[in-house]
């Protein structure tokens, strides 16, 4: 069976594809040509026959391996389409929201009044209260303060008086500095206007910070 089996003749294993089956096939056919022993007619026969089985085990392997199905190779893997995230929508205007609350990740539009600070209107009013609360007490703490340290140092009235004054004028011009353009007016035109406007900050203080606590229940 080993002189007839076309592999055994070509020197290879049958596991082999036809790049190989080839390779073998023409390295045979080099080593054993009749032309190579012309000189010989007894070899010459010999190896005439020999090319002969040489061709035939060749066109029986090709055979072969045409009749064998290719096996197809896998389908390359199918890339995830990419989802887009849906563009989220502020609940309030129902509009494209482009931020988010920074403390709690809820969608703004340019419409939303916290838009420019990225805080929703919940944290936006909390952070309003905390303002006018802040401001509020400041100012009132500081008036206090001089008032009982003018009582504990027994500072004359007139003196104490003078205090209070300067520490009203000085609000007054912090005040009359934020109200710009109507605050010159009054510096320029109004007697006492820096007094006036430090009373008026101290009512401001408690108006806004009643204003936006009052706001902040309603709209919890």
């Amino acid at each position: 069976m080993a002189e007839h089996d076309p592999w055994t003749v070509l020197g290879i294993a049958p596991t082999n594809d036809l790049t190989v089956v080839r390779q073998a096939y023409l390295r045979q056919a080099r080593k054993n040509h009749p032309d190579l022993f012309q000189e010989n007619p007894d070899r010459s026969a010999l190896q005439e026959e020999r090319m002969k089985a040489i061709n035939s085990a060749y066109n029986q392997i090709t055979q072969h391996l045409a009749k064998i199905p290719l096996t197809p190779e896998p389908p390359p893997p199918e890339r995830e389409r990419s989802k887009t995230p849906p563009v989220p929508t502020c609940p309030r205007h129902r509009t494209t929201a482009p931020k988010s609350c920074r403390l709690c990740a809820e969608p703004l539009c340019p419409q939303c009044p916290g838009y420019h600070d990225g805080l929703c209107t919940r944290h936006q009013q909390k952070r309003a209260v905390k303002k006018a609360q802040t401001r509020a007490l400041r100012e009132w703490a500081i008036l206090l303060a001089l008032i009982a340290l003018g009582k504990f140092l027994a500072y004359p009235t007139a003196t104490l008086l003078w205090a209070i004054l300067g520490y009203l004028a000085l609000l007054g011009i912090m005040e009359l500095r934020r109200l710009r353009y109507f605050g010159c007016m009054a510096w320029l035109f109004m007697p006492y206007s820096f007094v006036l406007a430090g009373l008026y900050s101290l009512y401001e203080g408690l108006s806004l910070w009643n204003k936006h606590s009052t706001r902040g229940r309603d709209s919890f």
